[in-house]
């Protein structure tokens, strides 16, 4: 099995490339950073560096007949000036769609995100809008659609961990009811090698969740109480936080802002499973961990 990944070095990225080639595939990832180049290599993985901008010397590396299949890992959270959400999470997908078929690389399995929909998030739209590229491929395509994804070095978890540890108080942004199943980044990482050699994922969505639903503020409080540190909540209306943002955002000066616009919005909107995840278990063998267990062992590390 020859496997090319796109976005294989991230925290997703490189989670599920070296579960990938633990399982004994040939993995190739597009890298664009140079420094990272060496020791992908000492690792085992045979790497092309360039960006899909540069289509013309991918499509001639992806020549050959040489793969079984594409997984596309690429997306970001922040939209930045010159890598927005609309190049990385559809400009991009579309340019792999037609490499792959260019290339004969029938099989494509692609990262969307649940709650991917026509709404006011611009992340969640175009993710949206990718999916459904994806979908409307006429490859054999398999979709994966997690909740938040927890696991060591997550960053939403670690600046939420952060603002606990460091913040006078921690703020809340709207009612804190918004639903949240998150999963454990070694599930997400079973998805995708698993799909690769079952045929019953072939042109088929799977959302994917952990075992427990939280509200927001469940989670926040969860922390708190494994934690040294007791803090007071308080709850900012979702409007003052989104136009605050918006404003801040808009100055240059200020970057690395713990939370974007975009982010308060979609928090307006549950992340959870329509149904179980028997049957995604039973297909793909997975054991999901449970939160709370996780975040046990990892917050000694953190406060």
């Amino acid at each position: 099995m020859n496997v090319f990944i796109t976005g294989g070095t991230g925290f997703v990225g490189s989670v599920v490339s070296e579960r990938i080639k633990s399982f004994g595939a040939s993995v190739t990832l597009l890298e664009r950073d140079k420094k990272k180049i060496p020791k992908l290599k000492e690792r085992g993985f045979e790497v092309l560096e360039g960006t899909l901008e540069e289509k013309d010397a991918i499509n001639s590396f992806l020549s050959g007949s040489r793969f079984d299949a594409i997984i596309n890992l690429i997306g970001i959270i922040r939209s930045l000036p010159g890598f927005s959400f609309q190049k990385v999470h559809i400009d991009y997908v579309r340019i792999l769609i037609d490499l792959a078929k260019k290339n004969g690389i029938n099989r494509f399995i692609h990262m969307s995100a649940l709650g991917a929909s026509v709404s006011g998030s611009e992340y969640f739209s175009t993710k949206y809008e990718g999916e459904n590229l994806v979908k409307n491929s006429g490859l054999k395509w398999t979709v994966f659609k997690p909740s938040l994804i927890f696991g060591d070095n997550a960053a939403f978890f670690d600046d939420l961990i952060n603002l606990v540890k460091t913040m006078a108080f921690v703020p809340i942004i709207g009612t804190g009811e918004t639903k949240l199943a998150p999963v454990d980044i070694f599930s997400v990482a079973g998805a995708y090698n698993n799909s690769l050699y079952n045929e019953k994922t072939a042109d088929r969505t799977f959302q994917l969740c952990g075992p427990d639903v939280f509200t927001f503020e469940n989670m926040v409080d969860l922390i708190m109480e494994l934690s040294p540190r007791k803090k007071l909540k308080i709850h900012i209306p979702s409007f003052i936080a989104e136009k605050s943002l918006d404003i801040f955002e808009k100055l240059s000066f200020i970057k690395n802002l713990p939370i974007t616009s975009d982010q308060t919005r979609m928090l307006e909107y549950d992340n959870i499973c329509d149904g179980n995840m028997d049957e995604l278990d039973e297909i793909l063998g997975l054991k999901r961990t449970r939160f709370r267990d996780w975040l046990k062992e990892y917050l000694p590390k953190k406060i």
